[in-house]
């Protein structure tokens, strides 16, 4: 069982779809589990979960922020710069951005523009050491260059005899 450093009793939960529990410790305001079991202190409501498997949790989490829709918000940023490990600063450095902006970025106080979110999307998936999910990021990466360049500006084309991987060439 957890210790949730309370003296008093503690009641026992298992989350449901109805009543999932809020994983605070992820660092997201929007992450409920299912299926968890969990403690509740009857005096000061403090709680805690049984995670079985954090490290895999906290990659799956990364997974569904890195592929879902939309633009990246800072609290996502965020974690996905810690589950790599990185300072904020080398993070921003990474890429080509100030410390002072992407602190903006992290804490909200600046809109995250299309081109820089997929950067992140991109640098987390190259920097997690997670193959499947680089693998989905590069499956659609001419769509990604495409919707950042407009429709007329690339198409890729592999070749591996002359070590020339990756051409691009503006779309006629």
């Amino acid at each position: 069982m957890i210790n949730l450093h309370c003296e008093r009793p503690l009641r026992q939960y298992t989350a449901t779809r109805n009543k999932p529990y809020r994983f605070v410790d992820s660092g997201l305001s929007n992450v409920y589990l299912v299926g968890v079991k969990y403690w509740v202190c009857q005096t000061c409501g403090a709680q805690a979960a049984e995670i079985l498997a954090p490290e895999q949790l906290m990659n799956v989490i990364a997974e569904a922020i890195v592929m879902r829709r939309g633009i990246l918000d800072g609290a996502e940023i965020r974690f996905l710069r810690k589950r790599v490990g990185k300072k904020a600063a080398d993070f921003a450095a990474l890429i080509n951005n100030t410390p002072e902006h992407f602190s903006k970025l992290e804490t909200g106080a600046l809109p995250v523009k299309e081109a820089t979110d997929k950067l992140i999307r991109l640098t987390y998936g190259m920097l997690s050491g997670n193959k499947a999910l680089l693998l989905r990021l590069s499956a659609g990466i001419e769509e990604w260059f495409k919707s950042i360049h407009g429709k007329k500006m690339v198409s890729i084309k592999l070749k591996s005899r002359n070590k020339n991987w990756v051409e691009l060439k503006p779309a006629i």
